[in-house]
């Protein structure tokens, strides 16, 4: 009757904790404001903005430049296409993309007219943002990248860290909607509904995008965005991330609370942001800049208080698991008195009466490992939330790998010379081999331990319940192995580290905690003599 309620306790805590999981696992952290900000890198238009001198003679010959602000003779822009009209711009690739998509799918395209209209709108915007001056203001203050028309590649000179499009082209995706919130697409939805209405050549309803290509649009942007969670900060005004195309965008991420932070789930308020704060704190602490080094030394720091924390409140739970393997030896013995317990029922209740009085001798419960393992979900999905939602990890790199990024994206990206380590190929190869083997010490380890000790315990005669029991244990142990070093692929590179340190610190304690009972157990063996 005891078992049963206990087994009941542990059922309910288990769909409790599942509940919330449900609501908090999944929780994204990033604003309207910082959503916006994430997606213009990666959708900066169709216009190219340069000097008078600057533009390319093919353009000037043909009439497809233009002077951007009547007030300013010097700043002129043209838009890249190819013979077949589509354009060409390296900024406009993904932008392409959704184009392309949209022709297969048999929607109405809009016109270009309407693509610089909207630019011109951006940049009206962010010019005013900016406090500049139409009049006065150059190609070279406006533009992302030194190069006109360039969209990043690694190389630092080229980035324009006080562009004005740099800093305020996000407000594209941002606006005010009918009840003065921010949202994102407000602004554009307001542009689009003014295209639609307006009398200029290439707009009204003929050059203007349906709802059906609105649809699709937005929808490429938020799947693009979606994907993109760090921002947990706690630095205000702080650039964070790696954003782009060829990841050379910082943008600017709300400071966020932990008010927010309960808003997006339990889970989310309990340890996802507490954890990211942490990660967040120390990088920035340590490395102001986040250049990588700070952002691993954080990870481990942060790895060692989750990993203490998680001691603190499962110290009875894995002492009894410790002390069930130290006990190994015996239940063995009690399961060699009973060889034919699998299938005799008379037997099979001796062997669970004896292991039962066995244990409760030892003051171990087999159900405290079970209270853990509950604990261990939560706080295993928090953390992955953490380091997804950390905005310091998606800063900078180490040695060449973004820790915002998952291992199978890193290790399946063979662009450009990724043989050299440039997209920190080797780098995400090394750490995961690096987890996995040591997960695969951390969960073996006990048991190599317990095998030692019972290794000299002679077996009179089969044992078909004991025999099975070792094989449910070794195939559980297989399906953990197996399902860590899967996740480890598929999660961001900051959980393949936290499982590798996490592993290193599961060893020191299993070793600890050994020699612990082994001192226990001789001093007792003392104390009977």
């Amino acid at each position: 009757m005891e078992n049963s309620k206990k087994r009941t306790i542990v059922g309910a805590a288990a769909l409790l904790l599942g509940s919330l999981l449900l609501t908090g696992c999944n929780a994204n952290f990033c604003s309207a404001t910082d959503r916006a900000h994430i997606a213009y890198p990666y959708e900066q238009g169709v216009t190219v903005y340069c000097d008078k001198n600057d533009v390319p003679t093919d353009y000037k010959d043909a009439g497809l430049s233009w002077q951007v602000y009547p007030s300013n003779d010097n700043l002129y822009a043209y838009v890249p296409v190819d013979s077949d009209g589509n354009f060409t711009a390296k900024k406009a690739a993904n932008l392409a993309s959704v184009i392309k998509n949209a022709k297969t799918n048999g929607y109405a395209i809009p016109s270009q007219q309407f693509w610089t209209h909207i630019d011109q709108k951006v940049l009206d915007m962010a010019i005013e943002a900016a406090g500049a001056n139409v009049a006065t203001v150059t190609a070279a203050e406006i533009n992302p990248h030194v190069t006109a028309d360039y969209d990043g590649g690694g190389d630092e000179s080229e980035i324009n860290r006080t562009s004005i499009l740099r800093n305020y082209g996000y407000l594209k995706f941002l606006g005010e909607d009918e009840t003065g919130t921010l949202a994102l697409f407000a602004n554009l939805d307001n542009w689009i509904q003014e295209a639609r209405f307006s009398s200029e050549p290439g707009l009204g309803l003929a050059g203007s995008p349906t709802d059906e290509f609105v649809t699709a649009y937005k929808n490429a942007i938020n799947s693009r965005v979606a994907s993109l969670t760090s921002c947990i900060s706690t630095v205000d005004g702080k650039l964070y991330g790696s954003y782009g195309t060829n990841k050379d965008w910082s943008v600017d991420i709300e400071l966020k609370s932990w008010g927010y932070a309960w808003k997006q789930g339990f889970l989310a308020g309990l340890v996802s942001y507490p954890v990211a704060y942490m990660t967040d704190w120390f990088a920035n602490a340590i490395d102001p800049t986040l250049s990588g080094a700070g952002q691993i030394l954080s990870l481990i720091i942060v790895t060692v208080i989750v990993r203490l924390f998680l001691m603190l409140i499962t110290l009875k739970g894995t002492m009894d698991q410790q002390k069930m393997q130290a006990l190994q030896g015996e239940v063995a013995r009690i399961q060699q008195k009973y060889p034919n317990s699998n299938d005799n029922q008379a037997q099979k209740q001796r062997v669970a009466q004896e292991t039962q009085a066995l244990y409760k001798r030892n003051k171990v419960s087999p159900f405290s490992s079970i209270i853990t393992l509950v604990i261990q979900l939560p706080l295993f999905m928090g953390v992955w939330g953490a380091f997804r939602g950390s905005a310091a990890l998606s800063t900078g790199s180490f040695l060449g790998l973004h820790l915002s990024d998952t291992i199978m994206s890193t290790v399946t990206n063979f662009s450009g010379a990724w043989y050299t380590n440039q997209t920190g190929w080797w780098t995400a190869v090394i750490l995961y081999i690096l987890m996995v083997g040591l997960q695969f010490v951390s969960m073996k380890l006990p048991q190599w331990i317990n095998k030692k000790k019972t290794s000299k315990i002679e077996k009179l005669t089969a044992n078909p319940a004991q025999e099975k029991s070792q094989n449910t244990m070794k195939y559980m142990g297989w399906f953990m192995f197996i399902f860590t070093a899967v996740l480890g692929f598929t999660l961001p590179s900051a959980m393949g580290a936290y499982w590798g340190i996490g592993a290193l610190i599961s060893i020191a304690q299993t070793l600890i905690m050994q020699r612990i009972m082994k001192i226990r157990a001789a001093r007792k063996s003392a104390k009977r003599k």
